[in-house]
């Protein structure tokens, strides 16, 4: 069975970048002031646009890798989770990425895995920091995290609101 693991480093997205401003007075000032902005924000409009487009590729990636597991369960194949794993882990992922969103950021796509007990894991990793969420047909959602000598970890149910502890953690793996 395939893992889904992206070999490019994940995108970075700002929403809405905040523009630097000078003050200039007069007419000449602010006509000047305003190419200088347009100036430096081209290149970074093409930079989001670009990493837009890569963030919507690797997000498709994720979704087509999980209705590949999905056509695996409703061809017969053996396998060790159901379709409502798989329809759980969906719905935390774009429960996680409507809070980021809200936020004007961006989730790095996580790496999913199937696992043997009716569950499907998504893990995210930067540096010494190591995040699980762990996804069950039950609809119990595990999350682990270690970071040096830090361990954390906490539990809900599917439908439950993520608390800050859990929002924090993620966060870590947002822009």
């Amino acid at each position: 069975m395939a893992t889904f693991n992206l070999a490019t480093p994940n995108s970075l997205l700002i929403r809405n970048p905040s523009k630097i401003s000078t003050p200039v007075e007069g007419k000449e000032g602010k006509q000047l002031s305003d190419k200088i902005e347009k100036i430096k924000d081209e290149p970074i409009q093409r930079l989001l646009k670009s990493c837009e487009e890569d963030n919507q590729q690797k997000h498709q990636k994720l979704l087509d890798y999980i209705q590949s597991l999905r056509s695996e369960v409703i061809s017969g194949s053996e396998t060790d989770f159901t379709l409502s794993v798989l329809e759980n882990a969906e719905r935390v992922w774009e429960k996680l990425r409507e809070v980021f969103s809200s936020q004007s950021k961006c989730l790095e796509i996580p790496d999913a895995c199937p696992g043997y007990n009716d569950n499907l894991m998504y893990a995210w990793s930067r540096g010494e920091h190591y995040l699980e969420c762990e996804i069950f047909g039950s609809g119990e959602v595990e999350f682990f995290y270690r970071a040096n000598n830090e361990v954390w970890g906490e539990d809900i149910k599917l439908g439950q609101e993520f608390s800050t502890a859990i929002i924090e953690k993620i966060e870590l793996f947002a822009w």
